[in-house]
């Protein structure tokens, strides 16, 4: 079993590798730095207890307070000119939205569907941000192609002329 939480000083940033070296420098240089200025939260899948062992045993390297993966959102304006055509036409020029920034699973987690989880948790996190404050959407700037299709499949839209940056309505 898995749990999302805050992202705390407790976890084991060192431990983390997702195989691409600038978002595993980021979690465990950065994360916590950018969190305690209020410029981004970031949330990070952990195993249960019962669980870690479980993985243990069938030759995992974990801990309770091992970190499976991470994500972070903060809030953000894009301009109406960077979004997906139909889209941009119903906002002004700036628009409000939450930056999903990173997202990334560690390399022995891989495609057991702890990514899909994990963006299940942050459309719902910035689904009951945008009701408080106000966001238009969910916008993420994907670091490859493969990242795109990824997010293309959960209903994200690509944006104008620039097929690694994509939007999820939340309205």
């Amino acid at each position: 079993m898995i749990r999302l939480e805050p992202l705390t000083g407790r976890h084991d940033r060192n431990g983390f590798n997702c195989g691409v070296l600038p978002l595993d420098i980021w979690l465990k240089e950065t994360a916590l730095q950018r969190q305690d200025k209020g410029g981004s939260r970031t949330f990070v899948a952990v195993p249960v207890d019962a669980r870690a062992e479980a993985w243990r045993q069938c030759g995992h390297a974990l801990l309770a307070n091992s970190i499976l993966g991470f994500y972070s959102l903060a809030s953000a304006f894009v301009l109406s000119e960077d979004m997906p055509t139909k889209q941009a036409k119903r906002y002004p020029r700036q628009i409000p939205v939450t930056r999903l920034g990173r997202l990334a699973i560690r390399s022995d987690m891989q495609n057991q569907g702890l990514g899909k989880l994990l963006l299940a948790d942050a459309i719902t996190r910035a689904k009951r941000a945008a009701e408080a404050v106000g966001s238009a959407g969910l916008f993420v700037d994907a670091k490859n192609e493969a990242a795109a299709r990824f997010y293309q499949r959960y209903g994200f839209i690509t944006c104008k002329d620039q097929a690694l940056q994509l939007f999820l309505p939340l309205w």
